[in-house]
């Protein structure tokens, strides 16, 4: 995955996007993202005609929608989970909090036909679009024929979706040499988060994600024990995550309620957090791992990955870690469109 034309460990070209998706560099172009942009932004693709991917995954909030649990095309119904950041989100070999795609173009899939989201079919997307002239323009740019396909929907969607890079924070500008103005606190938060708070040894760099080094081909999951709230008598979230994600190989014991790692860039915009969205602030965040997750809090937890012992961190660690994530803040990518 490694692009050997990347110049720094934290340059966004140093993760090669299209190692991670079916969509091919030669087959990506300008005229494909434009139709990928125009799909993500239009709700007609949706059955309801209300939601269209911009509705969970909003560019004003990283490409979340600030909610607990995402809307759902049932009225008065949510979805299952809280909507994870599009920010850097191709640099997966899987997807979804339960890790049941293996590809953009897979999770694409997902939210057309889930009854709870798009609720839809590619036949019927193909004919609310067909009519549209931009569309058909936009398709015979892309793919020399105006006829409204399958596939075209999830390798635009894709391109799409690849292009939301984020590697140009405080911190990455500090990292490669081209500013100094990172804060002495965050710096402090950043070797915390690599040492002593152990924070890096599942979100790895330069992700701090779950895309583990040193190949950066497979993503992991981790089991943590997250409660239902952090704001009442501790009791351990019910959903039962990847083992429940219909794959039968993974129908097993170690994956009773684990997770996906997200990643931490931008996470002062995507409250609330984990797959639950119980976790309103980053300090609530920051608690639950000090205490060692639900095991540290006295729960039983089968098979926790986090280790249970408290980190011991003072309120001064805390603020540095966090000033730390805050540096990791770049949404520049994310400017609304004009669809």
């Amino acid at each position: 995955a490694w692009n050997p034309a990347s110049r720094h460990f934290f340059s966004s070209r140093f993760l090669d996007p299209y190692f991670y998706t079916e969509l091919t560099e030669k087959e990506d172009s300008p005229a494909l993202h434009q139709l990928g942009e125009k799909l993500f932004y239009d709700a007609r693709i949706s059955r309801n005609g209300k939601l269209s991917c911009a509705s969970c995954h909003n560019p004003r909030l990283a490409f979340t929608d600030g909610r607990a649990k995402s809307e759902s095309s049932v009225a008065g119904k949510s979805v299952q989970r809280n909507s994870p950041t599009l920010l850097n989100a191709v640099y997966a070999d899987r997807y979804f909090y339960d890790l049941r795609a293996f590809s953009l173009e897979q999770q694409a899939e997902h939210v057309i036909f889930n009854h709870a989201e798009f609720n839809t079919a590619h036949e019927d997307i193909a004919t609310k679009l067909s009519g549209d002239a931009q569309y058909r323009s936009l398709y015979q740019q892309a793919f020399g024929n105006r006829h409204i396909q399958r596939e075209g929907v999830s390798k635009a969607l894709a391109s799409y979706v690849l292009s939301l890079s984020s590697f140009n924070s405080p911190f990455d500008r500090y990292a490669r040499g081209e500013s100094q103005a990172l804060p002495e606190k965050a710096q402090q938060g950043f070797n915390l988060f690599m040492g002593k708070a152990a924070c890096g040894t599942c979100h790895f760099a330069p992700t701090f994600a779950g895309l583990v080094p040193p190949f950066y081909t497979k993503n992991e999951s981790e089991i943590l024990g997250v409660l239902e709230s952090p704001e009442e008598e501790p009791e351990l979230d019910k959903d039962r995550g990847r083992i429940a994600n219909a794959i039968h190989s993974e129908q097993a014991w170690i994956y009773e309620r684990s997770f996906k790692t997200s990643t931490v860039r931008n996470s002062e915009l995507t409250a609330p957090y984990f797959h639950n969205g119980a976790y309103k602030t980053l300090e609530q965040v920051i608690d639950f791992y000090d205490h060692g997750g639900g095991a540290g809090l006295g729960l039983e937890v089968k098979n926790q990955t986090l280790p249970a012992d408290s980190l011991k961190l003072t309120p001064a660690e805390k603020e540095a870690l966090i000033a730390f994530m805050r540096s990791l803040t770049d949404t520049a990518i994310a400017k609304t469109p004009h669809y």
